[in-house]
């Protein structure tokens, strides 16, 4: 056993309160109950497919594919022919068994009605983590995602998400689809929702510059941006209380000092989405489809998702050479026209991003994300050296308004 093994069956523990149990696939054993198929494998499981339902599983690989790198969309196509031609329970060894009593295939189907199957997107471990599972009909056809809470994080998480797609519902955006929230209740004592699946697939990518600003404009603009003196803010109160709520944390001292020095300059703060990413967004190049909301926020300084989309993107062939990338092209972002519209300031785009620092290392800070050794996450290694290049920066642009 180790640390994603244990992870395994205590999410069977959530999802089939009647338990799963770890082992390898064995034709001559029959068991009652489910078998699901950890890929690649129990110890590091990144989906757990259903063995014995080629077309969900084909469509599972599919579906939690998007967005990938080409070494994963290569393996998933690997898999996906495994399953078709009927190998892969041959190739896969290691199972998840479970019971035969009620589990949360069960009370989807009841919640909606309709007769389901489900594959579940585990991901890499965060504090953050949990399932997502992709409901299909038995023929793998897609019918939405639920998300169930794992502990006290993802509860409020999940929580968040079902309150945002509320709101959402009733605020359409010009260009950018967002899913309709399905169902809200709980299982196993713990939150979950069902949202509807977006149309993404084959004929989305990664949104280009122009989409992508064009979408974050637009999230912005959710709520009436309004343009205040840093100091007046409703939100720089609300993140120095954040950061209080930190207690003795080395790294909160700093991070108060980085806000309290941020020139006061006139910021425009409205909506951001708080998570878009690759992994979060699909597009043509007409329409942008955004999921995930469970940290959307109406207050926040215009531009915030723009960094956190290129930050995200700058890092994934490393941190510190992408950081140093960053710092230049997400000025760039916060430079562009469609930003200025905004009514964000040339004069203030350093503050701006020293701002999204600060925002982002009290997340990951309360979140605790870096004891699990998340690299973006360690705020000590290269989060505070940026930020101490962004003060200096932003209090030289403020110098220079003329």
């Amino acid at each position: 056993m180790n640390g994603e093994t244990t992870y395994l069956t205590d999410l069977a523990a959530v999802l089939w309160p009647c338990g799963g149990l770890l082992g390898h696939g064995d034709a001559g054993v029959r068991r009652r109950g489910n078998q699901y198929l950890p890929v690649p494998n129990a110890y590091d499981p990144r989906v757990i497919l259903p063995a014995h339902n080629r077309s969900a599983a084909t469509r599972g690989i599919a579906s939690f594919s998007q967005g990938h790198s080409l070494k994963e969309r290569m393996r998933a196509l690997l898999l996906t022919g495994a399953f078709a031609t009927g190998i892969a329970p041959l190739l896969l060894r290691d199972r998840l068994y479970v019971g035969a009593g009620p589990g949360i295939e069960h009370a989807l189907a009841a919640a909606l009605d309709r007769e389901l199957t489900i594959a579940i997107h585990v991901g890499p471990p965060r504090a953050n983590r949990k399932p997502v599972l992709l409901l299909l009909t038995p023929a793998g056809r897609t019918i939405g995602y639920a998300k169930v809470a794992v502990n006290d994080l993802t509860g409020r998480l999940v929580v968040a998400e079902a309150r945002a797609l509320r709101l959402l519902a009733d605020t359409r955006m010009r260009d950018v689809t967002v899913p309709r929230l399905m169902y809200e209740g709980e299982w196993n004592g713990r939150p979950l929702l069902v949202q509807e699946a977006l149309p993404v697939g084959d004929q989305t990518d990664r949104p280009t510059r122009r989409q992508l600003l064009r979408c974050v404009a637009q999230i912005t603009s959710l709520v009436e941006v309004r343009r205040r003196r840093l100091s007046e803010s409703p939100y720089r109160r609300a993140l120095e209380e954040r950061i209080v709520a930190l207690g003795t944390r080395p790294e909160a001292a700093p991070l108060r000092a980085a806000l309290r020095g941020l020139p006061d300059v006139r910021v425009p703060f409205g909506a951001w989405h708080g998570d878009l990413t690759r992994w979060n967004i699909a597009g043509t190049a007409r329409r942008s489809f955004v999921w995930d909301w469970e940290r959307l926020s109406l207050d926040a300084p215009a531009g915030f998702d723009a960094l956190h989309y290129d930050l995200n993107e700058c890092v994934q062939a490393g941190v510190h050479p992408g950081v140093h990338r960053w710092l230049e092209s997400g000025a760039r972002l916060l430079r562009d026209p469609l930003m200025s519209e905004l009514g964000l300031a040339s004069h203030t785009v350093s503050t701006v991003m020293a701002l999204y620092l600060i925002d982002l290392a009290t997340r990951y800070l309360h979140d605790r994300q870096d004891e699990l050794g998340v690299h973006l996450a360690a705020v000590d290694d290269w989060l505070l050296p940026a930020l101490e290049g962004l003060q200096e920066r932003a209090t030289h642009e403020a110098a220079h308004t003329g």
